[in-house]
């Protein structure tokens, strides 16, 4: 029987699923190096339509199929695809983790993402923004241009690796040099390494050269970080220290459950039911130590780049939408006049919110997410088999005009109630949809808003002779820029 990684396009063109001829050996890859990944994207959609075969995977951009991907099937499609012994710490991850174990540890890191427990995390938050705003202020003093990527970058490292994991990484006041240059190597991407390509084509020879020590992600670092969350969970362990991140959550869960399980072995066996016995199993269940660390680097790594690019393109569209600016600016002073700025004041700005919708809508963090079939599927009209890989386009549905009028052009009130109740859900998926959506989604718009907030209440923002129109995008799936994004900065008047 044929191997579905290896007979995918065998597979494409008997099921009837259109797509183009495979390239020998690179398969897709050839052209996504050529063109990037929403380019390529968008290019194979124009051309074959709405489900396309593309060795190794699926591209499916038909919103009714995807809603039942994402959502009425999901429990088909609970897995992502994974190489095994590729990825280190990471092999612990949410993203990375099947079936129950990822079910047992999304349960459990649910809670570091509530409303209660966003609320307590905001004063670290608070204290990171008002840093950020200081380096405003000094670029607008000086009159200086600067790149906002790079001190976006400064802004959500501090934030995840103080929110989440408890360290005071500092890099907006270039602090904590050593460790910065350990996290910074998570996201260099050296295309020199072949490692990455042999990932790509030949996935059992990477899982295998993975095994005999090889990684994507730099060891050194790995080791330096893993070391460190190490050090951060010992010492919470026995109380030395105390804060209101996720590594506490988890410290805290662990000890709940210890003293449950006391509770429960005190009493007798005899008394209690089945269905007493099944809530205990649920309830004793903690992450191990692995565990806990493969989530402090997910956690990171993806928070890092992607609440990053969100920021900086919201900020590229205020400098180059001037009278979209001043809307956001005046809600602000409308909502918040110069009141403190609380939790439950961001959450009120609706006018906020639709721009960065919009931002999100145009510049999607993700080009790309994926899910695996557990089981054979009936996918519309085609018969998919169990492995088969779906990949979901998201710049190309973001960008589709069969979804979004004038696709091209930054339109906020595109969400609107009564606008957004006139699309398709699928047609907007920028922190994925469904179970295995993103469970950061809110801390990394929290993050956003707080900083946009505090930024336009003292600065505007404003184009500079280094500012590119139309941005020149990179080709990564992760989206970014070729030549960053320079701006400019003028205090607001008092």
């Amino acid at each position: 029987m044929c191997d579905y990684k290896v007979c995918a396009n065998n597979i494409f063109r008997r099921i009837g699923i259109p797509g183009p001829v495979r390239i020998p050996f690179f398969g897709e890859l050839f052209n996504i190096i050529r063109k990037g990944y929403k380019t390529n994207d968008s290019d194979l959609v124009q051309k074959y339509g709405n489900v396309i075969g593309t060795t190794p995977l699926i591209l499916l951009s038909d919103l009714d199929l995807l809603r039942n991907v994402l959502i009425r099937d999901s429990h088909v499609f609970i897995n992502r695809r994974v190489i095994e012994n590729i990825s280190g710490p990471l092999e612990h991850g949410l993203t990375v983790l099947k079936d129950e174990q990822w079910k047992n540890a999304r349960s459990i890191v649910s809670p570091t993402f509530s409303t209660a427990k966003l609320k307590a995390m905001y004063s670290l938050m608070n204290e990171v923004s008002d840093i950020y705003n200081t380096r405003l202020l000094e670029y607008a003093d000086k009159q200086e241009i600067f790149n906002i990527n790079i001190l976006n970058g400064q802004y959500t490292l501090d934030n995840i690796a103080s929110c989440l994991f408890g360290i005071d990484t500092n890099s907006l006041q270039n602090e904590n040099v050593t460790l910065i240059k350990h996290l910074r190597k998570f996201f260099e991407i050296d295309l020199t390494n072949i490692y990455i390509y042999i990932t790509i084509i030949l996935p059992p020879l990477a899982s295998y050269l993975g095994k005999k020590g090889y990684s994507l992600l730099p060891r050194d670092a790995m080791n330096y970080i893993s070391n460190l969350v190490n050090q951060i969970v010992n010492r919470r362990r026995q109380h030395l220290e105390r804060r209101n991140d996720f590594i506490q959550i988890m410290v805290d869960h662990e000890q709940e459950v210890t003293a449950d399980q006391k509770l429960m072995e005190a009493k007798e066996n005899a008394d209690e039911t089945e269905s007493q016995q099944q809530q205990w199993e649920t309830l004793k269940k903690t992450l191990t130590d692995k565990e806990i660390i493969g989530q402090a680097l997910i956690f990171m790594i993806a928070g890092y780049e992607t609440t990053s690019v969100l920021m900086s393109f919201f900020f590229y569209i205020m400098a180059t939408e001037p009278t979209i600016q001043e809307k956001v600016y005046e809600e602000i002073r409308q909502e918040l006049g110069d009141d403190e700025i609380t939790y439950e004041k961001v959450s009120q700005l609706r006018y906020l919110d639709m721009v960065i919708n919009e931002t999100l809508r145009m510049y999607p963090p993700f080009i790309r997410f994926e899910r695996v079939a557990s089981n054979d599927y009936e996918l519309g009209n085609y018969h998919i088999p169990k492995g088969s890989i779906i990949s979901v386009p998201v710049y190309p549905i973001h960008h589709n005009p069969d979804f979004w009028t004038d696709p091209e052009k930054f339109i906020p009130e595109r969400f609107l109630p009564a606008e957004k109740a006139k699309r398709h859900p699928m047609s907007f998926l920028p922190f994925g949809d469904g179970p295995r959506n993103c469970i950061g989604m809110r801390f990394a718009l929290l993050e956003a808003k707080l900083a946009i907030v505090k930024a336009l209440r003292i600065v505007e923002f404003q184009k500079c002779e280094k500012t590119e129109a139309p941005l020149q995008l990179g080709k990564l799936a992760i989206l970014n820029t070729k030549n960053g994004i320079w701006l400019n900065v003028i205090r607001r008047s008092e």
